[in-house]
């Protein structure tokens, strides 16, 4: 499926989480290797991720310090994928460190156990997300989410040229849906996620390095693909939330706030559905839910950069 701003008037929001340098270290983060876990870069389709997080931990943090992708007015819908349907997604491993497939079945994991929306995973993919010229953005038949690395300036048009401290964007497209009742709702119908390949983050849900880029990539899939399940960065500055907008070098735990709103994208809502259940069978020519899709500019993105 090749997404464009007008296609079925899907709402796209696109959001970016930026790493923070330690002073001085930058210059010696962009030499150090890329990282290296053990395991290969294989794994069979199975419905969630086989490696899971690490012992439960008290979240941590204020549980109003979130915010959801679709809301900028308290009035606003919701979006939400439909709990009642899986998930397909895909992982493009091109331009990926060695041990990536891992860490992105563990970050899907920990977001399957946090919303109940079940997740399966279809294997690999050469599609990136926003694709540039040479490089193809369709989504396969099967695939509601594609995972992709792009070099800065090549690949995706999500990770420019000059993408700094730029570690990654995350996002999904909505339309209109209804709740059993009847009522009005909006439906993710599909979600994206790029990372910056330039980046080569250290693996695993740990601490992280001490000096060079901070945080981990499993804290940077969590972030990206909380965007991509409708979790925008929280108003409220909270630095134990792993949808606050930089990385940091603590372990990539769900805090309270993030919890919050994980939960209030999940399962709890109950099923969605393209045309109202409790009206009348409608004639073929009844439009569904065009009438209700939420439109969000195509650049309402945020970035943040570096601290210097």
């Amino acid at each position: 499926m090749a997404h464009t701003d007008t296609a079925r008037r899907l709402a796209l929001c696109a959001l970016s989480l930026a790493l923070v340098a330690v002073p001085g270290a930058a210059a010696a983060a962009s030499t150090r290797p890329p990282s290296v876990t053990a395991g290969a870069d294989s794994d069979p389709a199975s419905d969630l991720a086989s490696t899971g997080p690490a012992r439960a931990e008290k979240p941590r943090g204020n549980p109003r310090a979130y915010k959801f992708l679709s809301r900028s007015a308290p009035a606003d819908l919701i979006a939400r994928w439909n709990p009642c349907k899986p998930i397909g997604y895909r992982v493009n491993l091109d331009r990926s460190d060695k041990g990536a497939l891992t860490d992105v079945r563990a970050a899907v994991q920990r977001v399957h156990q946090a919303t109940g929306l079940r997740f399966v995973y279809r294997g690999t993919t050469h599609a990136v997300p926003f694709a540039m010229r040479g490089y193809s953005g369709t989504y396969p038949a099967d695939t509601n989410l594609i995972i992709a690395w792009a070099t800065p300036g090549k690949q995706s048009t999500q990770i420019p040229v000059d993408a700094g401290g730029l570690a990654g964007m995350g996002g999904a497209w909505w339309q209109g849906a209804y709740l059993r009742t009847g009522r009005a709702a909006s439906r993710i119908t599909s979600g994206f996620v790029v990372l910056n390949a330039s980046m080569h983050l250290p693996a695993g849900f740990g601490l992280g390095d001490k000096i060079g880029w901070q945080g981990t990539r499993g804290q940077e899939l969590m972030h990206e693909i909380g965007h991509a399940v409708g979790l925008d960065h929280p108003k409220i500055h909270d630095t134990y939330e792993i949808m606050s907008p930089t990385l940091s070098r603590k372990k990539a735990v769900w805090g309270a706030g993030d919890l919050h709103g994980l939960r209030g994208v999940g399962n709890a809502g109950g099923c969605l559905y393209d045309s109202d259940p409790t009206a009348e069978p409608a004639s073929p020519a009844a439009s569904g839910v065009s009438d209700l899709a939420h439109q969000v500019p195509a650049d309402n993105r945020h970035e943040v950069r570096p601290l210097p």
